[in-house]
């Protein structure tokens, strides 16, 4: 077994902002383009901006009535570009232009036995996305008898148009990241890499799980948006860091002995996690992320006692803040550019990253603090 990099026991604790909402069901949440905001569909079908000014909560209602069911829940992606937010709702979706107060309606999907499960943009200018459908054969009485896809669409006009279609094995999940589709299919322990066209071609990464085949077993994987490293996750089974860069340890390492919903911030300096304890009970992390750790990862803190599932929680820009929706609560972090109360020079980020530094280093940690 691989040492592990970090433990979880004792974390230091970061206190959120609450905020009662007086609803039962919680919010679903999304990014969106305007600042220290984000958004939602659970509100009086409408897009609601849900915004912070001051600490304060303020909901600004947009496009309400725009179609019908605006709040049938949704498949998110991030802010296609600064005007536009899309998201999928079954067999259809949305386009969302807060500039114009334009909104488009897609039907991507026809057949009632086909679903949209997951997005991407594949090329924001021309309006092109991928949406991964999953087809039910009508033919079986065997509920699990199902087939996946992924589907480039051309959206620019009233109709969409497909460009390219593939298959995706039973067993596999695909992430987008660096302008490329990675398809790894757990079962066989292969990944596949495509451009943003669905057509194949190379990328380090592929090439360094390619390498590092067999040594950590993983089912997901979250590149970070600019460094060059990948977590790699499974669950209660663990997650691994992923090297790339010259100079590192390109070697998978057990990071985590359990953590799932890995999500890194807009501007790449921090990736949140959730981690089941014990039955019934999950907690909520965030790690600070920099160049000046060995593995780009540091000491993980705890959020909360509790966990947001996908499309519970969305982060904010200017200021970074990480909201989470509970049953009755909104939660919000703000994770401020603002100098540190103890530190009359870094951000709260750089005085996190030097204290945690300080510790690694004297508790010999990662190669920190030993002589050559």
């Amino acid at each position: 077994m691989m040492e592990i990099l970090y433990d979880t026991k004792g974390a230091a604790t970061l206190t959120p902002q609450v905020f009662r909402t007086g609803r039962v069901n919680g919010f679903a949440l999304f990014p969106v383009p305007q600042d220290n905001a984000v958004g939602t569909n659970s509100l009086d079908n409408a897009i609601t901006l849900i915004s912070f000014p001051r600490g304060k909560i303020v909901y600004e209602k947009h496009f309400r009535n725009a179609v019908d069911d605006v709040g049938a829940t949704g498949t998110y992606l991030p802010v296609i570009d600064a005007e536009t937010i899309g998201f999928g709702q079954t067999r259809r979706f949305l386009l969302y232009n807060f500039k114009t107060g334009r909104h488009e309606k897609y039907r991507v999907v026809f057949p009632v036995d086909e679903t949209i499960i997951k997005i991407a943009t594949a090329d924001a200018a021309r309006r092109r996305f991928i949406f991964e459908i999953e087809a039910m054969n009508s033919q079986s009485e065997d509920h699990r008898d199902k087939s996946f896809s992924l589907q480039v669409m051309d959206l620019s006009g009233k109709e969409p148009q497909l460009i390219k279609s593939m298959p995706v094995p039973v067993g596999s999940t695909w992430t987008a990241a660096y302008g490329h589709v990675f398809l790894w299919n757990f079962s066989k322990e292969e990944l596949s890499v495509y451009n943003m066209g669905l057509e194949p071609t190379r990328h380090p990464l592929g090439e360094a799980i390619g390498r590092n085949r067999g040594k950590f077993g993983f089912d997901r994987l979250e590149p970070h948006p600019y460094l060059p490293f990948a977590i790699l996750y499974a669950g209660d089974l663990g997650a691994a860091c992923l090297t790339l860069g010259e100079g590192r340890d390109l070697e998978p390492r057990r990071l985590l002995k359990d953590g799932d919903y890995f999500s890194f911030s807009p501007d790449g300096k921090w990736v949140t996690f959730m981690q089941e304890v014990s039955l019934g009970e999950k907690l909520t992390y965030i790690m600070p992320v920099s160049e000046k750790y060995p593995y780009f990862l540091g000491t993980p803190i705890l959020l909360a006692i509790n966990y947001f599932d996908i499309g519970r929680f969305a982060w904010t820009k200017n200021p970074v803040s990480f909201v989470g929706s509970d049953l009755k609560e909104l939660y919000r972090w703000e994770l401020t550019n603002e100098a540190h109360p103890e530190s009359d020079r870094a951000t709260f980020h750089d005085y996190i990253v030097e204290k945690d530094l300080e510790k690694l280093t004297r508790e010999k940690k990662q190669g920190l603090g030993k002589s050559k």
